[in-house]
């Protein structure tokens, strides 16, 4: 709580890297929360390791997202830092819970996250986002992502439950946080 309230304290200015931690946490509890959703909707997860990587897809979409919103407010040396820095956080994040639920950490695991963050980055690169909202290619393309980790009969709606619900959530809830983060 305290974090919070220090955070929100608009008398001192923030830093690029502050609010890349900010926007970095509201990103991972929203993919925790969105994962919770699907397996409440009745989606099958078969691991904890399933679970997690279906967290980096969800946080691989919403970076794409926040790139795509800082790319119309920060110039360019100031937006390579903010997206640096909410990588580095999400990645941290990723590789702690890693570390917990299944005990890995190294760094060849490090390299894997950040392997496949860099690939899924560059998959949306080739989508248009039209004022920071993605094309449904861009859609189609997340919820293939999910699909192709979650896949099988018991998930064969999940790229429908991704285009149709999780990304309007999405869509709906992290651009007016981060304009009230960086404002």
């Amino acid at each position: 709580m305290r974090a919070k309230n220090r955070f929100h304290n608009r008398s001192r200015s923030r830093t690029l890297e502050e609010i890349a931690g900010a926007v970095a946490m509201l990103i991972w509890k929203s993919a925790q929360s969105t994962t919770n959703r699907l397996y409440s909707e009745g989606f099958n997860f078969r691991s904890n390791q399933q679970i997690l990587e279906v967290i980096a897809e969800f946080i691989a979409f919403m970076l794409q997202l926040a790139d795509r919103w800082s790319y119309t407010r920060m110039d360019d040396t100031q937006r390579q830092r903010f997206v640096g820095a909410l990588a580095t956080h999400l990645i941290e994040s990723l590789l702690d819970n890693r570390r917990e639920e299944l005990g890995e950490g190294t760094d060849a695991d490090r390299a894997r996250i950040v392997a496949q963050l860099n690939h899924r980055l560059e998959g949306y690169a080739e989508f248009a986002f039209v004022d920071g909202a993605p094309s449904y290619k861009a859609l189609r393309y997340f919820g293939g992502c999910v699909d192709e980790v979650m896949g099988g009969v018991e998930n064969k709606w999940v790229i429908e439950q991704i285009i149709e619900v999780e990304a309007p959530q999405i869509l709906k809830t992290l651009p007016p946080h981060l304009e009230a983060l960086w404002g």
